[in-house]
């Protein structure tokens, strides 16, 4: 990832924490790692555990927030929730994994895609 992508994408993701947490999301953690993968934020939000991918796009993007998370990029999110889920000795909750698109105008304006439970495991 290139230095201007990842500003974007560390800015992006400071905007999703203000989105998530108006919506009713508890922030719990951003950017957890593991050794095969990482999640940009653990939240929880109505009796879930939520994994949430954060995509940032800006004009001259192009694509769709699912379509940019192919199977190694989800193989990677789900590792890195099953260690995070072992590593705190998480057990019986249920877990979904989110999808936070936003989109920024040129103005500097943004809007939301929130698509929950985007994927699965398995």
């Amino acid at each position: 990832m290139g230095k201007e992508s990842t500003v974007l994408g560390k800015e992006g993701e400071t905007i999703a924490v203000d989105h998530l947490i108006e919506k009713g999301y508890e922030i719990l953690e951003r950017n957890f790692r593991s050794q095969q993968g990482e999640i940009d934020i653990i939240a929880k939000e109505n009796g879930f555990l939520v994994f949430v991918e954060v995509k940032m796009y800006s004009i001259g993007s192009y694509g769709t927030p699912l379509g940019a998370i192919r199977k190694p990029k989800k193989e990677s999110i789900i590792h890195a929730a099953r260690t995070y889920l072992l590593k705190n000795n998480i057990k019986d909750v249920n877990c979904r994994f989110d999808v936070l698109a936003i989109y920024r105008s040129w103005k500097g304006l943004s809007s939301f895609d929130l698509i929950k439970d985007a994927f699965h495991v398995g």
